[in-house]
């Protein structure tokens, strides 16, 4: 039964009474349900019983019985309906207090762990970085270091050959064996410094770029 066909069937077994008292008895049921909510309209139904037996309760207690007097303070019906408790809003469930004593032992015992960790990577990505850059700059000073040696060995050399050809040929080839090498050293030089550690840095901006753009 829903509350239209209630209503109905109770205003029907009131029109024994006067208008005045039926529209009461209607206006005060009405609200009745009004406080409830429509979720709740089948609870009020149960709660209260057929229309019959309300109607019954009505004519008693205009025939004034004290034992079926409907209340006069409407704080009273919250009182007397069984589904009170299905209006209230659902509580939160909070969190225990023995899963927040250990998320606080937890955060406080592995937050020394947690640093360390952090400060080791830290500490180990700043290591290869300057290890990176050193490497680098070992290079560029070695070919220079090589390059002037060749410029020392070719002159020497070239002083040698007036007085000792042999010596004067050795000190050539060697110059230039240090001048290949210090090539060598400035090719590496100038690929790691320029070709490689920008391409590493690229491919970091990108990772970082698509990453947030996920976020």
């Amino acid at each position: 039964m829903k509350r239209m066909d209630f209503m109905k069937q109770l205003e029907s077994l009131l029109q024994n009474i006067s208008p005045a008292e039926r529209e009461e008895a209607l206006q005060y049921y009405n609200e009745y349900f009004n406080d409830a909510g429509e979720e709740n309209e089948q609870a009020v139904i149960e709660a209260l019983g057929n229309p019959a037996k309300v109607a019954e309760n009505i004519k008693r207690d205009l025939n004034g019985d004290p034992g079926c007097q409907k209340p006069q303070n409407r704080a009273l019906i919250q009182y007397q309906q069984p589904f009170t408790s299905a209006q209230e809003p659902p509580k939160k469930e909070s969190i225990p207090t023995w899963a927040v004593v250990l998320i606080v032992l937890g955060v406080i015992l592995l937050s020394p762990a947690a640093f360390g960790l952090a400060f080791g990577a830290l500490g180990t990505l700043i290591g290869l970085i300057l290890t990176w850059f050193g490497l680098i700059l070992g290079f560029g000073i070695t070919a220079v270091v090589l390059f002037v040696v060749l410029v020392i060995l070719l002159v020497t050399g070239v002083m040698c050959l007036w007085t000792d050809p042999l010596v004067g040929i050795a000190l050539l080839g060697g110059g230039l064996v240090c001048g290949g090498v210090g090539i060598l050293f400035l090719m590496l030089t100038v690929a790691m410094a320029g070709i490689v550690t920008p391409a590493v840095f690229r491919g970091l901006c990108r990772l970082f770029e698509g990453k947030n753009k996920q976020k």
